[in-house]
Order: structure tokens, then C-alpha cells, then sequence
């Protein structure tokens, strides 16, 4: 799993992600932030704070493609 090089915003994370699983970009995005807002009480027990320590963590950890 690679950070995408040209479809990001931020870092990449979620467009190489969303490549590996073959899923839209769009979708794994929008599916992020529900889980960031909490939209519905979706969180699953995950504060921003936390989604955002993870989101930092697969920036560093991933290659870019």
C-alpha cells in the first residue's frame, strides 16, 4: 500500500488506500469524515484526535507511488 502521488489533498493516504481496496477516492474520503465529525454517532468509540494521529501515522509510514 502507497501513498497515490497524484490523487491527493493532503498527503495522499486516503487516495492510495482507496487504489489498493479498489473503491472511488471519493468514497473512502467522505467515509473518513464521517468518522472524524461523527456524523450520527458513527465514531465507533474514534475522537478526531485520534483519526487524525492515525491519518499522520500512515503519512509517514507510507511510500509514495
Amino acid at each position: 500500500m502507497n501513498r497515490h502521488s497524484s490523487d491527493k489533498w493532503i498527503g495522499g493516504v486516503i487516495g492510495g488506500i482507496a487504489r489498493s481496496l479498489g473503491i472511488s477516492s471519493g468514497l473512502l474520503r467522505g467515509l473518513f469524515l464521517v468518522f472524524f465529525f461523527g456524523v450520527g454517532g458513527l465514531t465507533l468509540g474514534i475522537s478526531s484526535g485520534a483519526m487524525s494521529v492515525i491519518y499522520l501515522i500512515f503519512w509517514i509510514t507510507l511510500g509514495e507511488s
